[in-house]
C-alpha cells in the first residue's frame, strides 16, 4: 500500500499542477496570441470540459484497458498535449490541446482515486487525505515556478516541465510493481454486480441531491475562477506586475494545502454541517471584504483567506452528501464530481466574457454570489435533514 500511495500522492502533485498552469500563464498566453478575457473563459471552458470527459471516460476505459493501461494511455497524452503547446501553434490548436489535456487530467485524477480508495479499504480517509495534499502542493509550486519563468522570458516551458513530468510518471505506471495491488491495477471493473444493491433515489432525496449538485456546480466554477483568473485581477484590477502576480495562486493553494492537513480533524470535530457553515460564512464574508479592497496587500490577505477557508470544501461536502443519501456512495460521489466538472467548465467562461463585457472586478462578484448561495442550501440541508429524521422516527445523521 505504502508504493500505490507513494505513486498515488506524486501523481495527484501533477495533477494539481495541471491544475492551475493555465491561470498561472494565462496573461502571457493571451498576450501572445492577441486574445481577451473571453477567449482566456474559453481555454478554461475547454480543459474543464476535458476534464468532465475524462471523468466521464473512466469506467467504460478501465473495464476495456485495464486500469494500468488507462493510467499510462492518460499520462502519454497529457505528455502529448503539453509538449505541443510549448511548439506555440495556431490559437485553435491550442484550444484543442487544452481539450485534450483536460481528458487527460481527468482521466488521471479519476482512476488514480478510486484505485488507492478502493486498496486502502478501512484507510480510505487517511489516504485520500493525503492525496488532496499533493494535489494543493502541486497547484502551489506550478505558479511559483511559471513565476520565474514569467521573470525570466521563458513562461511556454512551464508546460515542458509539465510534458516531462507526465512521460515520467506514464512510464513508472506501465512498468510498477505493486505487489499485493497488482491484480487491481491490472482489474477491468464490472460495476454489474455492485448496481443491483444501490437503493433508488426517493421523491424526498432528489431534491437533495440536486441542491448538492448546484454546490458543487458552484463550488468548482469559483475555485477555477479563482485560479485562473486572479493574476488578471492583480494585474489589471490593482495594477501589479505579471511575476506578483502570478504569486497570488501560489498565495491561495498555500492555505489550501495548509486547509487541507487540518480540514478532516476539524471536520470530525464540529461535525460536517457546522464545518461546511462555518467555511461558507467565512468565505462569503472574505468576498465581501474583498469587494472595498484596492490595495495589493489587503487582497493577498483576502487570497490567503479563501484559500484556508476553501480547502476543505470539497472533500467534506462530498461526506456530508454521502452521509444524508446513504447507500449511493459511488452513484452520489460520481454524480457531484460531474456536476463540479461542468461547473468549472462552464462558469469561468461566462466569468471571462463578463470581465470583458462589465468589469475587471467580475470574478469578485461571482465569488460573493456564490458563497451565499451555498450558504443557503448548506442551512437547508439541515432542515431537510431534521425534517427526515422526524418523518422516520429515528436518527439517521446528527449535523
Amino acid at each position: 500500500m505504502k508504493r500505490l500511495l507513494i505513486m498515488g500522492c506524486l501523481s495527484y502533485f501533477l495533477t494539481g499542477s495541471m491544475h492551475v498552469i493555465y491561470g498561472a500563464v494565462l496573461p502571457e498566453l493571451l498576450a501572445h496570441y492577441g486574445q481577451s478575457y473571453s477567449d482566456g473563459g474559453l481555454i478554461v471552458c475547454m480543459q474543464f470540459g476535458g476534464f468532465l470527459l475524462g471523468v466521464l471516460s473512466m469506467p467504460a476505459l478501465i473495464r476495456r484497458l485495464s486500469r494500468r493501461s488507462t493510467i499510462t494511455l492518460a499520462f502519454s497524452l497529457l505528455a502529448a498535449a503539453m509538449f505541443a503547446i510549448v511548439l506555440l501553434p495556431p490559437w485553435a490548436v491550442t484550444v484543442g490541446l487544452t481539450l485534450l489535456a483536460g481528458f487527460s487530467f481527468g482521466l488521471i485524477e479519476s482512476s488514480i482515486s478510486t484505485f488507492v480508495l478502493t486498496a486502502a479499504k478501512d484507510q480510505q480517509a487517511t489516504a485520500f487525505s493525503k492525496l488532496e495534499v499533493f494535489f494543493g502542493l502541486g497547484a502551489l509550486v506550478m505558479p511559483l515556478v511559471s513565476s520565474l519563468l514569467i521573470a525570466a522570458g521563458g513562461w511556454r516551458y512551464a508546460f515542458f516541465i509539465l510534458s516531462a513530468s507526465a512521460l515520467i510518471a506514464g512510464l513508472i505506471w506501465s512498468k510498477i510493481s505493486l505487489g499485493v495491488h497488482d491484480e487491481l491495477l491490472a482489474h477491468r471493473a464490472d460495476r454489474s454486480q455492485t448496481a443491483a444493491k444501490t437503493p433508488p433515489l426517493t421523491k424526498s432525496s432528489i431534491p437533495l441531491l440536486a441542491l448538492f449538485m448546484v454546490v458543487f456546480f458552484f463550488y468548482c466554477g469559483m475555485e477555477n475562477s479563482i485560479v485562473n483568473f486572479l493574476p488578471s485581477i492583480f494585474i489589471d484590477h490593482l495594477r501589479a506586475p505579471s511575476s506578483i502576480s502570478s504569486l497570488s495562486v501560489t498565495a491561495y493553494w498555500l492555505t489550501m494545502v495548509i486547509g487541507r492537513v487540518f480540514a478532516g480533524v476539524l471536520a470530525e470535530k464540529m461535525t460536517y454541517f457546522r464545518y461546511l457553515a462555518v467555511s461558507f460564512g467565512a468565505c462569503l464574508a472574505s468576498a465581501l471584504l474583498w469587494v472595498f479592497s484596492d490595495a495589493i496587500w489587503s487582497s493577498f490577505m483576502i487570497v490567503l483567506l479563501l484559500g484556508l477557508f476553501m480547502s476543505g470544501m470539497f472533500a467534506v461536502a462530498l461526506i456530508y452528501a454521502n452521509q444524508l443519501l446513504p447507500g449511493r456512495t459511488e452513484e452520489t460521489t460520481s454524480t457531484l464530481i460531474a456536476s463540479g466538472g461542468l461547473g468549472g467548465a462552464v462558469l469561468p467562461l461566462a466569468v471571462g466574457w463578463g470581465m470583458d463585457h462589465i468589469q475587471i472586478g467580475v470574478p469578485i462578484w461571482f465569488i460573493l454570489g456564490g458563497m451565499l448561495l451555498s450558504l443557503g442550501i448548506m442551512l437547508y440541508s439541515r432542515r431537510w435533514n431534521m425534517q427526515a429524521i422526524r418523518a422516520r422516527g429515528s436518527a439517521e445523521i446528527t449535523p
